[in-house]
């Protein structure tokens, strides 16, 4: 910045320690931000990034390149992208951040109809990005009309056990039961199909979950996996999400 202005005379500065003279450099950005960034950059106190200053951060770091800064605004958004998946969304996609970006959109996909019902939260997002959760939605919503309808015409899954398909399809129909439960609890609701207490029963179970697996991903379009960076839990059940399908198209 001072290599690279071009100051006129009256925007000059002599340094009283050598005499050179330099351009005048404004900050135009809040005292509040300069001083965090300057914090992080020469530590002496304690420094935490929080939800409040974390947008303020990135842009300071895209501003200013200061690139040990971006990374540690990726780790927070990395830590905490659970309790604000909206927000870590819209940042992930505002500044390049390809993993929080994945990994937030299963949230804020999982809980679409929290976030597109309220238009202050959804407009934060950009048309691209709600194109892409509105698409995924509607794959969603279509898997669920597919299963259903094969499973009431006995042709999925092919289980010969009537007790053990008369349990999946109760499942089936309690997560195709309008208004739909979101994805995370579809996955986990179809993965809970449990005769092992029929011994009859306990071969086709065996085969009835890779089975499940490989039929979500062809009838809802779409990849499931469990959350990057997920916190302990006590559920033995690990829930999945979809998400939005990203390479190089921001």
């Amino acid at each position: 910045m001072f290599s690279a202005a071009q100051p006129s005379r009256d925007e000059l500065i002599t340094i009283s320690q050598t005499g050179r003279t330099v351009a005048r450099i404004e900050l135009r950005d809040a005292a509040k931000d300069i001083e965090k960034l300057l914090s992080f950059l020469y530590p002496n106190t304690f420094f935490e990034i929080s939800w409040e200053d974390v947008e303020n951060l990135l842009r300071l770091a895209d501003k200013y390149i200061v690139e040990t800064l971006t990374s540690a605004c990726v780790a927070f958004l990395k830590r905490s992208y659970q309790d604000e998946p909206l927000k870590a969304l819209r940042l992930a996609e505002t500044y390049s951040i390809a993993t929080v970006y994945k990994e937030s959109s299963k949230l804020v996909l999982d809980g679409f109809e929290h976030f597109f019902y309220d238009s202050n939260n959804y407009d934060q997002l950009s048309k691209h990005t709600q194109n892409k959760l509105k698409v995924s939605r509607q794959q969603y919503v279509e898997g669920l009309n597919k299963i259903f309808c094969v499973t009431v015409d006995r042709r999925f899954p092919p289980l010969a056990t009537d007790h053990l398909r008369t349990k999946f399809e109760e499942c089936v129909k309690d997560i195709c039961t309008f208004p739909f439960q979101s994805p995370s609890y579809s996955w986990v609701k179809l993965h809970q199909v449990d005769c092992t207490r029929h011994f009859e029963c306990r071969e086709e179970l065996r085969r009835l979950k890779p089975f499940i697996n490989e039929k979500i991903v062809a009838i809802f379009g779409c990849k499931y996996e469990p959350l990057a960076w997920a916190r302990s839990t006590f559920d033995t059940t690990e829930p999945c999400y979809p998400f939005i399908e990203l390479r190089d198209d921001y």
